[in-house]
């Protein structure tokens, strides 16, 4: 090896070392944050399951990095399981290994549907580098764009391309339109309101629930549905963001909520807080038509071995897609709750190539 290979692949070592640390910055804030919430709920991490985290993190996923996430999923169930998935190592290892160069597809909106090819994404209209098209890709007017919005709909929400977890998305109503100035927003979407089903807004009153469904195609195998959570709204959001969320994780066989809610902080509540609505003993309408919806459209993009979809169940009993994720979808709540949800599937040795 010359004296320069040397010192470029040294170079690069260090270079994706300092990009780790400063990645797993804001994982390490988190991790310590919700052991604290988890440790004044009673749910501690006890030493023995803390020296199995830090083993299992060495000797099979190859980094004491990805200790913290699994003693944080240990506290949360009491106990260590081996198979889980910490955060980092999914966003550092394994999204990146899996879904390579094509990770970021999903942040452009203004594809999602021309890609996806499925008439449950409700959108309407596109504005793309200054050009007003339809639905159906057709050149259209700003007139027109008025009419399309609202001569069916109270109010329509706007998402711009890289828009997640709730940011860059507005709620327009007729009133608001002309004030607007949407050559300053970027390329985005508008997309039709969904009005849910009386059982998700008994349980998220006014922000529709979002549906998470996380679904795994590989080496020939049909996609399948490997986790899904729940997330709902307060009282008063027009829409659930990332922060003021709260999630229930969800069987992804049957489709029944998990005992309690988790909010972004790892505060666990039984009952909903605005509405008192127990979470307890119940199962989620149409959870069977949502998931295979969900796999039947990822069986047309083996490209792409991981996706979260986000997914409404109408007041109709229809499943809406509202936005696929093919970066890092979230998967902390259900892993730590009703995980280990990716066993079996070779992501523990990802990092050795």
């Amino acid at each position: 090896m010359s004296i320069l290979h040397l010192l470029k692949k040294r170079f690069r070592a260090s270079r994706q070392k300092r990009w780790n640390r400063i990645f797993d910055q804001s994982h390490i804030k988190r991790v310590q944050n919700g052991l604290q919430v988890l440790a004044d709920q009673g749910k501690k991490l006890s030493s023995v399951d803390s020296k199995k985290a830090e083993e299992y993190s060495v000797e099979v996923l190859g980094s004491i990095d990805f200790a913290p996430w699994l003693k944080l999923y240990s506290a949360f169930r009491g106990e260590f399981l081996e198979g889980w998935i910490p955060d980092n190592y999914l966003g550092r290892v394994v999204c990146p290994a899996i879904n390579g160069d094509l990770k970021d597809l999903s942040s452009y909106k203004t594809l999602s549907k021309q890609l996806l090819q499925t008439e449950t994404l409700p959108d309407l209209v596109y504005l793309i580098k200054g050009t007003w098209l339809t639905a159906e890709r057709l050149g259209t007017t700003f007139d027109e764009v008025k009419s399309i919005c609202f001569d069916h709909y109270p109010f329509v929400y706007l998402k711009r391309n890289f828009s997640f977890q709730g940011n860059g998305i507005l709620k327009l109503y007729p009133k608001d339109f002309d004030g607007i100035e949407f050559d300053k927003l970027g390329d985005f979407v508008i997309q039709a309101p969904i009005f849910q089903h009386p059982f998700m807004e008994e349980i998220s009153p006014g922000a529709v629930a979002t549906l998470r469904i996380t679904t795994v195609k590989q080496n020939q195998k049909p996609a399948e549905t490997r986790l899904c959570g729940l997330r709902i709204g307060r009282e008063g959001m027009n829409y659930i963001d990332t922060k003021g969320a709260m999630r229930i994780p969800v069987d992804p066989n049957f489709g029944k909520l998990y005992p309690s809610a988790i909010t972004a902080n790892w505060q666990l509540l039984e009952t909903h807080p605005d509405t008192k609505v127990p979470f307890e003993g119940k199962t989620i309408p149409y959870f069977k038509e949502a998931t295979q919806l969900c796999e039947s459209i990822h069986e047309r993009f083996p490209h792409i071995q991981l996706i979260g979809w986000d997914a409404a169940i109408t007041d109709q009993g229809q499943v809406k897609l509202m936005e696929w994720n093919t970066d890092q979808p979230g998967i902390v709540y259900s892993e730590s709750s009703i995980g280990p949800h990716f066993k079996e599937l070779g992501w523990e040795d990802l990092w050795k190539n």
